[in-house]
């Protein structure tokens, strides 16, 4: 009998999306449950989605999810984007909450020049552990997102990258 962890049922949401957008995904590797990476080819061009979850978001009105990496996910990430470089990488976020409802599960796409704007991989601007985060503002049609390389209030302004929510349909 198989074993059904709490990380299939966020990495199943993407795969459900992704299926149901009809695209045909295939597990790259798996190597633990912090994270998992897949291929996909649509008739645009080949991803490589390097996924994450993460389930207790900070914020009662807006929420706020952070994605921190280690040494290893760093240079995993870095061997990635320089070993592929006929297909193009992309992260997947995956925002969700233990009290699972319709509303307050986001998957946050993020391109390669988004994540490396937030993301300090060289470390020249090292503040702490490399980290993500990706903030929900209640009624907005935009994600924001900002990391351990740039802020998110900077000189008292809005310093956040805004995506929009729906970029899982673009691919």
């Amino acid at each position: 009998m198989t074993t059904i962890c709490k990380a299939d049922y966020y990495y199943g949401a993407l795969l459900s999306a992704l299926v149901n957008g009809g695209l045909a995904p295939a597990l790259f590797e798996k190597e633990n449950d912090s994270r998992q990476i897949y291929t996909v080819t649509t008739n645009k061009t080949s991803y490589i989605i390097y996924t994450k979850y993460h389930t207790t978001p900070s914020g009662s009105k807006d929420f706020t999810w952070s994605f921190s990496f280690s040494d290893n996910e760093i240079e995993e990430i870095i061997n990635i984007h320089q070993e592929n470089q006929e297909k193009t990488l992309i992260f997947a976020f995956i925002c969700g909450q233990k009290q699972l409802s319709d509303y307050n599960q986001i998957i946050a796409i993020v391109y390669w020049n988004e994540f490396v704007a937030c993301v300090d991989i060289d470390k020249k601007q090292f503040r702490g552990t490399p980290r993500l985060s990706v903030r929900a503002v209640k009624g907005s049609p935009r994600l924001r997102i900002y990391g351990s390389k740039r802020a998110d209030i900077l000189d008292g302004k809005d310093n956040t990258i805004k995506i929009e929510r729906n970029r899982l349909r673009e691919l």
